[in-house]
């Protein structure tokens, strides 16, 4: 590459070359007309190119001054050059900082971060599991976090607003390039999460998921995905594509995937305690009237000594009055519209019972009528 075209390419090595330039000229220029004044006070190269420079920039020692009448008309158009030229490049600074701050909103500049998260794809939880993953662990908030996905510019901004500018970076494209995940910073991230993409292009989102955790394997082997799926089928697949872990798309999906990164173990626990052909899995039993009036410490020392379970709370389940009971015997057509509208509501006619629970409770606690227990056999 010619000295041309990198000053065609690069206009601050442009600015800068003039601004030498007319130092140099300009410089060269006085010493040579104050060789004719009678007090000379510029007497070399070096002096005379400082006196340019100082002269340029408006800061003005006053160490050096012309004394020919030539010589400070010079001066005067070395001063108009000199302004003009260092608004030249403060603009074209100040233009390149703000075209780099554009091209990192909208997700098209390479980031620099080390030990972050990835996210890959958007969802409608997605803040629910941002938030999840920023306070799951309070001891561990060095980390960074990288959006991946080609939604507007604007809802990312919003993002940032919501958790900080500092802790959330985006990338815009599509995840499964390796290209986009190389500006992610692929070979630097502690973990991957992948989300099912709720409006998928180009085939289902669970084949997306697939797709980019064969990718992701491929470029960092030891890097940690977890895989978000919607089909119960695809877990097989995507375990198959590499995933570490796999969660299946729920209520609880931000808490597992911020706790396979940050709390591994927990979500391991959570499936046994869940899984109903597990041993350990939560089960309800009821209290031994004989325990009513005496203290959970007293109940948990029994249930351990007697059964070996461990109790973690307390239930009670309070009966209420349904809407069934409300309506008519008859089969009215008022009946009938009442009925139909619950259901719509996702309301049954006889929603029961309320369930109260306490996890932990004090061990002074006594224990009431009705009371039942949580237990992990």
């Amino acid at each position: 590459m010619g000295i041309r075209e990198s000053l065609n390419r690069h206009p601050l090595l442009r600015v800068f070359g003039l601004i030498l330039l007319v130092a140099i000229i300009g410089g060269l220029g006085v010493l040579i007309l104050e060789g004719r004044a009678a007090e000379q006070e510029i007497r070399s190269v070096p002096e005379a190119i400082w006196w340019a420079i100082v002269t340029m920039t408006t800061v003005g020692y006053g160490d050096y001054t012309p004394q020919g009448e030539l010589s400070r008309y010079l001066a005067m158009v070395i001063m108009l050059a000199g302004i003009s030229l260092m608004a030249v490049l403060s603009g074209t600074i100040a233009s390149r900082l703000v075209a780099r701050r554009l091209r990192a909103n909208q997700g098209l500049m390479s980031i620099k971060v080390k030990n972050h998260i990835i996210i890959c794809g958007w969802h409608h939880k997605i803040e629910s599991l941002l938030n999840a993953l920023l306070h799951v662990e309070e001891k561990d908030t060095g980390f960074q976090i990288v959006l991946i996905n080609e939604e507007h510019e604007d809802k990312m901004q919003s993002i940032k607003n919501q958790f900080g500018y500092t802790r959330i970076k985006y990338i815009r494209g599509e995840f499964t390039r390796e290209a986009t995940l190389r500006q992610a910073q692929l070979e630097h991230a502690r973990a991957v999460i992948i989300l099912p993409t709720e409006h998928p292009t180009g085939g289902t989102s669970d084949e997306k998921t697939i797709l980019a955790s064969l990718t992701i394997k491929n470029l960092n082997p030891k890097v940690q995905v977890v895989a978000y799926v919607h089909d119960k089928s695809a877990i097989a697949h995507v375990k198959r594509a590499d995933a570490d872990d796999v969660v299946l798309s729920d209520n609880f999906g931000s808490f597992i995937v911020a706790s396979h990164i940050l709390n591994p173990g927990i979500p391991q626990t959570i499936d046994l305690l869940l899984d109903s052909s597990s041993p350990h899995h939560f089960q309800r039993v009821k209290i031994p009237r004989e325990f009513v009036g005496r203290t959970f410490e007293e109940l948990l020392q029994h249930n351990r000594q007697e059964n070996g379970w461990l109790t973690v709370g307390l239930y009670t389940e309070e009966e209420q009055m349904g809407f069934s009971d409300f309506l008519s015997s008859d089969a009215s057509q008022l009946d009938a519209f009442i009925e139909r509208k619950l259901r719509e509501a996702g309301r049954g006619l006889d929603e029961g019972s309320r369930i109260s629970v306490v996890v932990n409770p004090p061990q002074d606690h006594l224990i009431k009528e009705g009371e039942g227990a949580i237990i992990i056999p």
